[in-house]
């Protein structure tokens, strides 16, 4: 089971401007995917892969 820091939770909520508790949109996630940010990037890349997740 993955585990994520409680200081990390939401953080891509907040880059994208997106309130925690709503889904982040795909189109927000691809373009997220493309961000200068490499923090941003990995946090999208992250997401679009637990989407894919059984949880």
């Amino acid at each position: 089971m993955i585990q994520i820091k409680k200081n990390h939770r939401g953080l891509l909520h907040r880059d994208l401007g997106i309130p925690r508790g709503k889904t982040i949109p795909l189109s927000a996630l691809l373009r997220a995917e493309h961000a200068r940010n490499p923090k941003v990037r990995r946090r999208a890349q992250f997401a679009e892969n637990a989407r894919e997740w059984n949880h």
